[in-house]
């Protein structure tokens, strides 16, 4: 999933569940269930984009996603529990960034790269936005049934 979609999400629990701990550990959760759903990601390719390109389609990605969380989530909760929340949904692609940009293939980084790569469910554009849009108003919609 791109960045985005894993803020959103990250935000709409933050915004649904009032207990932290609970939140912040359904948020690093929602991160792996997520990227199994077959989606496209501004990552795939990585090896074929410059460093430059990549940091910039990831650093916007993520821009976006951060500001379109809390448009919609974010100001109207603690903003600590959001940030934890939206740190713990994103976190899994953070911590690939040694990997791809340093070279990082060591433990932790080249097991969760290995991870990430294997559980990632692969969809072609735009099929693999819509999957994306369809998944989020789905789990943002099931949140505030539970809210």
């Amino acid at each position: 999933m791109t960045a985005t979609a894993h803020a959103l999400v990250g935000g709409a629990i933050a915004y649904s569940i009032q207990n932290p701990i609970l939140g912040v550990t359904l948020a690093f959760a929602s991160h792996p269930l997520l990227d199994f759903i077959p989606h496209w990601d501004f990552g795939w390719g990585w090896r074929n984009k410059s460093k430059l390109k990549l940091f910039t389609e990831a650093s916007l990605d993520l821009a976006v996603g951060i500001a379109l969380s809390y448009f919609l989530f974010g100001q109207y909760v603690n903003f600590y529990y959001y940030v934890a929340c939206l740190f713990g949904a994103v976190l899994w692609d953070l911590l690939e960034i040694p990997y791809w940009f340093f070279g990082w293939r060591f433990f932790p980084f080249s097991t969760l790269h290995s991870i990430q790569h294997h559980i990632q469910g692969k969809a072609k554009l735009p099929w693999g936005i819509l999957t994306q849009v369809v998944t989020v108003a789905v789990i943002v919609f099931m949140l505030q049934i539970f809210r």
